[in-house]
């Protein structure tokens, strides 16, 4: 035998066995542990979490086993968000789950520096929260509603359930960053179909009251809601006025219209989950949020809730109903 060759051979069981004992080390290496953070303003739209965590699981991330969760709900008091916020970054969790505006600003306001995925952002650019959609730089990546321009469809459903509609309520969050620009783009759509809107602005359940009591004495052919959590939380404040006044209500998300809103029109929530799950695992594996675009929703769904429609003498047009993704009856 040959020295080269005697050296060539000596070589291969080196790295053969260099091999074998990487994989042994590898193999006794624990499993790394992420923690990751779920902030939220209140309990309605806590089902998000759950939901995320099955998706995520899905992927291999799974509470218990490889990752721990961290929930931190505002229970409806929003001054308490940059509190939780804080406390994420102090448990120094590897993501922040946002859900929706308020939160994703605390979060981003507490933190440049852990990764921030927001689930249902409205309108990210325009409220600041990123740079652009195809790279938003910084910290916060996550998926965008579309929820201001989607506004103008919204109000078009409401004008083809009621065609003599004068004048349509806007009911809003000023607190939420969105806001003037779901106002504008409905400002927009209602002045091109020819009629009148009324702002009804609520901070809080505190508002309701008064808010409804000054809207009783006026025309209202129609009242589109903004979601934001505040808005959410109080929904049956919402039905019940509209169910007594016989006002036709539309809504952004399927679960409003579940629970009595006469029209929704928006996004999937499964498919928003899913890609949020997808970002945090990518974000996991080393992505940089700075480099995730927010992704656009490509499901919508259009539900009709025809309990509503009797219960105030709306008359659903056929060619909604059959549009339409859903009819609750």
């Amino acid at each position: 035998m040959t020295t080269t060759r005697a050296l060539k051979i000596v070589l291969a069981l080196t790295a053969a066995l260099w091999l074998a004992a990487s994989g042994a080390l590898a193999a006794d290496e624990p499993t790394p542990i992420r923690r990751v953070g779920v902030l939220m303003l209140g309990d309605a739209d806590a089902t998000s979490g759950p939901r995320i965590m099955r998706r995520l699981a899905a992927l291999g991330v799974v509470d218990g086993r490889n990752a721990v969760f961290e929930p931190r709900s505002a229970q409806w008091q929003a001054e308490r968000l940059p509190q939780l916020a804080a406390e994420l970054v102090q448990a120094k969790v590897d993501v922040i789950i946002a859900v929706t505006n308020l939160p994703a600003f605390a979060a981003k306001s507490a933190t440049t520096k852990v990764p921030i995925v927001v689930w249902a952002a409205h309108d990210a650019v325009g409220t600041g929260l990123a740079k652009s959609l195809a790279r938003p730089g910084g910290n916060v990546t996550g998926t965008e509603s579309l929820a201001p321009e989607l506004d103008a469809k919204r109000v078009e459903l409401i004008r083809e359930i009621v065609p003599g509609l004068q004048t349509l309520a806007l009911l809003y969050n000023p607190d939420d960053q969105g806001s003037p620009l779901h106002l504008r783009w409905a400002h927009a759509t209602a002045k091109a179909l020819g009629f009148g809107v009324v702002q009804l602005a609520v901070r809080g359940a505190a508002d309701y009251d008064a808010v409804f009591a000054s809207a009783a004495g006026r025309r209202l052919d129609g009242l589109l809601m903004f979601t934001d959590n505040a808005t959410f939380a109080n929904w049956g404040r919402v039905a019940e006025f509209a169910l007594h006044q016989r006002v036709p209500t539309v809504c952004e998300f399927a679960p409003l219209a579940q629970a009595g809103c006469l029209v929704s029109y928006g996004p999937s929530f499964a498919e928003l989950d899913e890609r949020v799950a997808q970002q945090v695992d990518r974000i996991l594996k080393g992505a940089r949020p700075a480099d995730l675009p927010f992704e656009q929703p490509t499901r919508y769904e259009l539900v009709v809730n025809l309990k509503t429609a009797m219960a105030i003498g709306a008359a659903i047009p056929q060619s909604m109903l059959l549009r339409a993704d859903r009819a609750i009856e």
